[in-house]
């Protein structure tokens, strides 16, 4: 596998995707996910991270805020990886001995289709649990620092707007 990638068709109900498909790795909802049969209780806060835990209880955690840390230690049920911010919307997935593992961005639509490109394709010692984690982490981040920007940006409209009508009306 090189890479995964969402199908939104069903926002609802997110489809975990092996490359373009149409290879199914999972299905996630809002607070579960099935991975290839197996049961997930997904559980998000902002500030100090996610965790995803399987039906036989193993833990895929992400700790850190996800809205501005630039760098959150994962753990994947014992195995240790570090997601870095290199620059602006770029990431790397690095492993305990800093090896590059995986990437993602959220330039050129990447919040919409949140590829997370593996950098040994079919050589990648990663389970399909392990796979989804990190793809569900990496969509995660993207779309928390896609609506803190948002909300960034309608402030400034809002006071820019706020000052163009005081303006024309003095």
């Amino acid at each position: 596998m090189k890479y995964t990638s969402w199908d939104r068709s069903d926002r609802d109900n997110l489809k975990l995707l092996e490359e373009d498909g149409p290879e199914t790795l999972g299905t996630f909802t809002s607070g579960s996910a099935d991975i290839d049969g197996d049961f997930w209780r997904l559980s998000v806060d902002m500030k100090l991270g996610a965790s995803a835990t399987t039906s036989d209880d193993r833990v895929f955690r992400i700790s850190g805020d996800l809205n501005k840390d630039k760098k959150l230690d994962v753990s994947l049920d014992g195995r240790t990886f570090t997601i870095i911010n290199e620059q602006s919307n770029d990431w790397i997935i690095d492993d305990v001995h800093e090896n590059f593992i995986a990437q993602f961005s959220g330039r050129n639509n990447g919040v919409r289709t949140t590829n997370l490109e593996f950098m040994h394709g079919e050589d990648i010692e990663l389970s399909t649990e392990e796979i989804a984690a990190l793809s569900w982490f990496a969509r995660l981040i993207l779309e928390n620092r896609l609506k803190k920007s948002s909300v960034a940006m309608i402030a400034t409209l809002v006071l820019a707007s706020a000052v163009a009508v005081v303006a024309f009306l003095l």
